[in-house]
């Protein structure tokens, strides 16, 4: 018998939601570690016509499930950050912060969406390709701790899967 699982709910982030933020990507090794201060600017920003920036959070039952921070330029995109809680992971959280993004970027009118993934990050290396991301570089050497080469991966927003 198949469980469908209910999607967690995704939404712009708020500055009350800035400390949970935090807890949750210094307990995600993979995830950069950004200062307060970056995350407090991305809420904080002026919108401007060439650049855009989001946080968005994933909430399941009144709990931080996830986050992805996202950056339009123009008309190109960058998926810069994606952090889901270790007990929440392969429940459809970062599928749902990624179409969110997508979305997001697309209506800010990027056509492009671009991210970098470590090579060894298999289950989201398929998530993007399921998502219609096709890998379109490498990085060899990007990441440390642990060390590893960056996947590049990118996706034309007019031909996304179900945004």
């Amino acid at each position: 018998m198949t469980t469908f699982l209910k999607p967690p709910d995704i939404r712009r982030a708020t500055v009350d939601d800035l400390a949970e933020v935090l807890r949750l990507e210094r307990s995600v090794p993979e995830a950069p570690h950004w200062g307060e201060s970056v995350y407090r600017d991305i809420l904080l920003q002026e919108p401007v016509s060439t650049l855009q920036r989001a946080l968005f959070v994933a909430v399941d039952h009144g709990q931080l499930a996830g986050f992805a921070v996202a950056t339009v330029v123009v008309d190109q995109a960058e998926l810069e950050s994606i952090a889901v809680d270790p007990v929440q992971r392969r429940l459809g959280v970062g599928r749902a912060l990624s179409e969110a993004v997508m979305l997001w970027a697309r209506e800010a009118g990027a056509r492009e969406i671009l991210l970098e993934v470590r090579s060894a990050n298999a289950g989201a290396r398929a998530l993007y390709g399921r998502l219609g991301f096709q890998e379109t570089g490498l990085r060899r050497g990007y990441y440390f701790d642990p060390s590893d080469d960056a996947v590049l991966m990118s996706v034309s927003l007019s031909a996304a899967a179900d945004l």
